[in-house]
């Protein structure tokens, strides 16, 4: 006698779109399909997969989401080049969200920053340390520019992370960006453009020194002067609030 099938439902549609995203993932990323690549029409990767072509331009739309394919009306669907833009805006979505402290954000900097520092020194090539240079002269001719100052500030120590040529700290320190653009804007305004710059200035000697002890040491100077800026800000915010 045949089983009972009273309890086995249809699969629902938004499990075939889930069906055909792993099946896309797996093919492009175990399959190593280089970038530039074009994908198989549609009806080809929509049979091939057991699904039917909604759900596969439904999978299509996800993984253009994640930054694996790139869709161009008129050309067909291509693998994407690599790129660390979706994780990041993931990433930074999810920390907007959480809403964060300020203290949380800077304590997350000093341990990545520190760190990060020590890789630049020994990895740094010329074009990294002219960009770092470049930056610390800008800061110094903003004037009253703060947002300029900031800036040029962001410039440096992104610098200083794609020196280190380790790009998962690049996924990793790059969603703070922007959410430390307000905690760059009050230490330049309570430090002076002149501390700052002395303070990159000390960084980037380390790493044209090739000293990663004391590119670190640098590092952990400079950011210890903003977390006393920040509870310094957290604790007059308190004040005035109570």
């Amino acid at each position: 006698m045949d089983g009972d099938l009273t309890g086995l439902r249809q699969a629902k549609k938004t499990l075939m779109v889930e069906h055909a995203v792993l099946a896309l993932k797996d093919y492009i990323v175990d399959g190593n399909i280089s970038a530039g690549t074009e994908l198989p029409p549609e009806s080809e990767m929509a049979k091939k997969i057991g699904v039917s072509k909604f759900s596969l331009r439904e999978a299509l739309r996800v993984l253009q989401v994640l930054g694996l394919i790139d869709i161009s009306q008129g050309r067909r669907t291509r693998v994407a080049s690599h790129s660390v833009a979706p994780v990041i805006s993931l990433m930074q979505l999810t920390l907007q969200r959480s809403m964060a402290p300020d203290m949380m954000l800077i304590e997350a900097r000093k341990s990545l920053e520190g760190y990060i520092s020590r890789y630049a020194a020994i990895r740094a090539d010329e074009s990294h340390i002219a960009l770092m240079r470049s930056a610390i002269e800008e800061m110094r001719k903003c004037g009253n520019d703060l947002d300029m100052c900031v800036n040029k500030d962001m410039d440096f120590h992104n610098t200083v992370v794609k020196a280190s040529k380790n790009v998962v700290f690049e996924i990793m320190l790059a969603p703070l960006v922007e959410l430390l653009r307000d905690q760059r804007r009050e230490q330049i305004k309570f430090r002076g453009i002149d501390t700052i710059t002395e303070y990159h200035l000390m960084i980037l000697q380390a790493i044209v020194d090739k000293d990663p002890d004391n590119a670190q040491k640098c590092m952990d100077l400079h950011l210890v002067l903003a977390e006393e800026d920040v509870m310094k800000a957290v604790r007059s915010g308190a004040q005035s609030s109570g």
